[in-house]
């Protein structure tokens, strides 16, 4: 495999590579490598592999967030609260929430 240095790259630009690395979870070797890749392509990485992290073994923020918290859970009386927390916002929205189930529901009057 070949082998590529970069000299006189300035700070400010490998900084920004390692925020770019970082962000994709890469190391900041990969995401160049990535950068030269998509490139040479032509072809966005993301068009290529999809979403990020599909199909390429790298697991997404959803999923990162589901298996950090599966396990926590809302106990009764947090939904309980919760739910009449929402209840209490919708009720002094002005707006006002759409009837979907009307037949015209574009002329639903707001609670204005």
């Amino acid at each position: 495999m070949a082998q590529a240095i970069l000299l006189d790259v300035e700070d400010a630009l490998e900084e920004r590579l390692r925020v770019r690395a970082s962000r994709n979870g890469r190391t900041l070797e990969a995401e160049v490598r990535a950068i030269l890749a998509e490139a040479e392509s032509g072809v966005p990485e993301q068009v290529l592999a999809g979403a990020p992290g599909r199909g390429t073994g790298e697991k997404g923020f959803g999923d990162l967030m589901y298996e950090r918290f599966k396990d926590i859970g809302l106990k009764q009386d947090e939904v309980r609260r919760f739910d009449a927390g929402i209840a209490e916002f919708n009720s002094e929205w002005e707006m006002g929430l759409p009837d979907f189930e009307q037949d015209e529901y574009e002329k639903t009057q707001s609670k204005k």
